[in-house]
């Protein structure tokens, strides 16, 4: 919990600043610069609204596993505009402060959000094979990354990381991303995220990770059955594409495991995320000699030692 603490203090510290800064700016004389700073502000939420937000680019921007709170930025922006709040002369000064400490506190609450709530209790497991299945409905996500660093050498377990990615509900993917960063401190391996189209994936063009599957509004009925749902993100790892052009994973839900997913298995993902390992020297991932379509073969803790 150290970085997100860390992560915290370093936020409000800017919050506070940006305040700071919203205060001098509107107790300038010049309206007309205020006004075009205002306006400049507000299209630079815009701009992080559209092309930043819940985007990969943000761990390559801020590389930490803190990244979960480090690109929130949207409460540096509502700060900025609680300290032009506060000192604007246009409505009373109870309003003022009414309205400035109703902004600050929504600031504060989406910072510490990600922190509320309890992570999902996942049931013990003996380990046997590399890759499990989850224990919990909630818990794809750390299965799935506790599968992928058994892949690596690193010992891993779904009850650790639902703690280290935050997991409640479900689980962002930037909590997915925290929880691999931390785990892989100190490894020859680091944690690389990166955004995946439909079609994109369809073809295959993307090394094996964790694959972070968003649907569209609308879900066919041969893919509900299949287990997939309308706006619901589901997590499986990625294994390689097979001879046939197929993408073979391996789904954590109890009632699929490995799979071969065709294009027709794939046709309502409307974008993905992926999270994969890489190495810092730069040499191959462990299992990319290994056959994807004999992946229950070596789904074997004994195959991780050799």
């Amino acid at each position: 919990m150290l970085d997100l603490l860390i992560s915290l203090t370093a936020m409000f510290v800017l919050c506070g600043v940006a305040a700071l800064c919203g205060g001098v700016l509107q107790g300038m004389a010049n309206r007309r610069i205020v006004i075009l700073l205002q306006i400049f502000v507000t299209i630079l939420m815009g701009g992080y609204l559209y092309w930043l937000m819940d985007s990969p680019l943000l761990v390559a921007l801020v590389p930490h596993s803190g990244a979960i709170v480090l690109s929130n930025w949207l409460p540096l922006m509502g700060a900025f505009f609680a300290g032009i709040c506060f000192r604007t002369a246009a409505i009373s000064a109870v309003r003022r402060a009414f309205l400035s400490t109703a902004l600050l506190s929504l600031c504060v609450y989406s910072l510490v959000s990600p922190l509320l709530g309890d992570a999902p209790r996942c049931a013990e497991v003996d380990f046997e094979r590399i890759l499990e299945f989850q224990t919990t409905e909630q818990t794809c996500s750390p299965a799935c990354a506790a599968g992928l660093l058994r892949l690596h050498g690193i010992h891993a377990t779904e009850r650790e990381l639902s703690q280290l990615c935050l997991t409640r509900q479900g689980t962002h993917w930037l909590g997915l991303y925290r929880g691999l960063k931390l785990k892989t401190q100190g490894t020859p391996w680091d944690v690389v995220v990166e955004k995946i189209s439909g079609d994109e994936l369809r073809d295959g063009r993307h090394p094996p990770g964790i694959l972070s599957l968003t649907f569209g509004d609308v879900v066919s009925q041969a893919r509900i059955e299949e287990g997939f749902q309308s706006n619901v993100g589901h997590s499986v790892v990625s294994l390689g594409k097979t001879a046939s052009g197929n993408l073979q994973v391996f789904d954590p839900s109890p009632d699929y495991g490995f799979e071969t997913w065709n294009n027709e298995t794939l046709q309502d993902v409307e974008s993905a995320i992926l999270v994969r390992l890489v190495s810092r020297d730069g040499s191959p991932v462990p299992f990319s000699r290994l056959n994807p379509m004999m992946a229950s073969q070596w789904n074997t803790v004994a195959w991780a030692r050799r």
